[in-house]
């Protein structure tokens, strides 16, 4: 009754509701209340996709019943496997069912795979945010002259050597060490300093056999890798937006974070390929079309759907606001409590209505952060991470996948999609050069 009474009052008490369930669901222990567990946990179901609905749909209409009874149909985006260990064999066996590389190749698979990779990119960002900016770790040379990493090859000849940041010096060594564990032959993967890598994996490991039709080869399209513009972007803009300025002498650490999240988000967006392949393959002519006419804009227009954009903007700031913040705990028990007794499934049940609680909390308090409420008290600003997907991830993303449709289609892109610079970035770049023209 207290949590209808809540729910009559607005957005605004969805808090209460849930600490009311969780404080009455851990309180409870009676037979009476054993008896009425199966309603309450239908209303926090309820509750839960209420609030949720709020956060994810554009509007407050009739498609919350969809959106309220889509948990129980499974993946919105299509089957559940997982895109990365499928590219280990074309036809592997993976729960009794045959994957072949039209299924990986899928949408729905492809954006399956982007949907899990949120969770590993939120959570480095989050892990890098606990650090200053720390500003020394990107600077060339900001501790003197570090040398080659172990394991990395020597500069070649006429390359550009100035001296390493520690940042630089750090990856450079992960990549090393990762090379050798054969990392860079999965087509999922893209080093940062190829140049610099050793000659191969280790002599011991077996050879993986990955499909050859993954991805095209034509006009080296498989090969294209923005990882230097991500760079770049990762420490003047990620960084700066994450963290708080100035420096805490926790260098290792921070790059330690910065090494992680760097290669998550290069995975990320290097995913481009993929769902540019994919997209090609299903209307093979109207991207060679615009390519032979050089339309990158219509290219992108063409490869570019902004409600599933919406979508991942919403999802990425609800799971910052779920992740960055600690759960709610009051009058939660200890599970010992319950151990061993005929209350197991209460404690099971408290367990649930505190997690429920803690979720719609996140979302609602999101919401109100959007709308100028007070700061956020969490680990991360939720909406610093939507606005690294919308500022940067998704730009890069479609800036790969412009490049890629350009080689495929046997043409080398135009000069604002080259990987060292972003092509939202193009017209700035071009003003500043007019300004500084004599």
């Amino acid at each position: 009754r207290r949590c209808h009474r809540f729910a009559h009052c607005g957005v605004i008490h969805y808090d209460r509701i849930f600490e009311t369930m969780a404080t009455a669901t851990a309180s409870s222990s009676s037979k009476r209340w054993r008896r009425r567990r199966a309603p309450f946990l239908a209303s926090a179901a309820a509750f839960s996709s209420a609030a949720l609905f709020l956060v994810l749909a554009p509007t407050r209409s009739a498609a919350f019943v969809v959106v309220a009874g889509e948990s129980s149909t499974g993946n919105r985006w299509g089957p559940s496997r997982p895109f990365a260990t499928s590219l280990g064999a074309s036809a592997s066996e993976q729960g009794g069912s045959k994957l072949t590389t039209k299924d990986v190749l899928s949408l729905p698979s492809i954006r399956s795979t982007l949907i899990r990779q949120e969770e590993t990119i939120i959570f480095a960002l989050i892990e890098r945010a606990q650090y200053r900016v720390n500003d020394v770790v990107y600077a060339p040379g900001g501790f003197g002259d570090l040398g080659t990493p172990l394991g990395s090859k020597d500069p070649e000849e006429g390359e550009h050597d100035d001296e390493l940041s520690f940042l630089e010096y750090n990856l450079m060594g992960t990549e090393a060490l990762h090379c050798s564990v054969r990392r860079y032959t999965s087509p999922e993967e893209h080093p940062f300093f190829p140049s610099r890598l050793p000659n191969g994996p280790l002599d011991n490991l077996p050879q993986l056999d990955y499909p050859s039709d993954l991805l095209s080869a034509e006009g080296s399209a498989s090969s294209v890798n923005f990882n230097p513009v991500l760079l770049r972007k990762y420490a003047d803009a990620i960084v700066p937006s994450l963290s708080e300025d100035g420096d805490d002498e926790q260098h290792g650490s921070t790059v330690m974070a910065d090494v992680v999240a760097l290669q998550a988000l290069s995975r990320r967006v290097h995913y481009g390929k993929f769902v540019a392949e994919s997209k090609y393959r299903s209307d093979p002519e109207e991207y060679q079309r615009l390519v032979d006419a050089d339309d990158a804009e219509g290219v992108m227009a063409l490869l570019t759907n902004e409600a599933v954009e919406r979508q991942v903007l919403r999802r990425a700031r609800l799971k910052a606001a779920t992740y960055g913040r600690e759960p709610l705990l009051t009058g939660l028990p200890d599970a010992s409590d319950f151990a061993g007794g005929s209350d197991d499934v209460d404690a099971e049940t408290a367990i649930v209505a505190a997690a429920a609680a803690s979720a719609v909390v996140a979302a609602v308090e999101s919401v109100r952060h959007d709308h100028g409420g007070d700061g956020w008290k969490g680990k991360v600003d939720p909406t610093v991470i939507e606005d690294i997907y919308r500022d940067i991830i998704i730009p890069l993303t479609k800036d790969i996948e412009v490049a890629y449709l350009f080689r495929r289609c046997g043409k080398e892109p135009p000069s604002e999609f080259a990987p060292d610079r972003m092509s939202v970035d193009a017209p700035r770049e071009r003003e500043e050069a007019k300004a500084m023209a004599p």
